[in-house]
């Protein structure tokens, strides 16, 4: 009886078969991070929405221009999504009317640009289903209840998609609770 030393060319056959599925499978999860870009993005902007709304619930005071005199100052308590750079923020945190970003605008804690070459667009639906025109508000009351304003309808209720290469959304409750779906 002979020994055998190695393999028969029927199974390294199959083990290259084998590792060639798993490689054209898995070597693109490695390398690429547009599957993860979408999620991440939510996730920020999940923490923004909430960073902004416990703001709205801690200045109880109605929303009016800066009193100098008593050097008062009320915010803005609301986030811009802008489709047509993809961005997010708040434009400018004292006057609610202004909902486009400058050309030099700077995100901060609650706000992120994304770069083109990401692919990645944010769109507010309102509770019927329809889509919001841009650029689309979401303002806060002092309850943390996002407000019916003439650039948004979430008052009942509304998501915001986030589109690339899968469509994610994040749901905004009619009483505040804001969370992934």
């Amino acid at each position: 009886m002979k020994k055998s030393y190695g393999f028969t060319i029927i199974e390294l056959v199959v083990i290259i078969i084998l590792l060639s599925i798993l490689a054209a499978n898995a070597i693109p999860r490695f390398t690429g991070s547009s599957t993860v870009e979408p999620y991440t993005y939510r996730a920020q902007l999940i923490a923004a929405l909430r960073l902004t709304q416990q703001r709205a619930m801690q200045q109880t005071t109605p929303q009016q221009q800066t009193n100098t005199s008593a050097n008062i100052t009320n915010f803005c308590h609301q986030i811009v999504l802008d489709n047509i750079q993809a961005r997010y923020g708040i434009p400018d945190r004292t006057d609610c009317t202004v909902t486009t970003f400058a050309n030099n605008w700077q995100p901060d804690g609650t706000g992120a640009e994304v770069e083109s070459s990401q692919n990645i667009t944010f769109s507010l639906v309102n509770s019927i289903g329809n889509a919001v025109n841009n650029p689309a508000t979401i303002q806060f009351d002092n309850l943390g209840r996002p407000l019916n304003t003439s650039s948004n309808s979430c008052q009942n209720g509304c998501e915001i998609e986030i589109s690339g290469d899968e469509n994610i959304r994040i749901r905004i409750e009619s009483e505040g609770y804001i969370h992934a779906i």
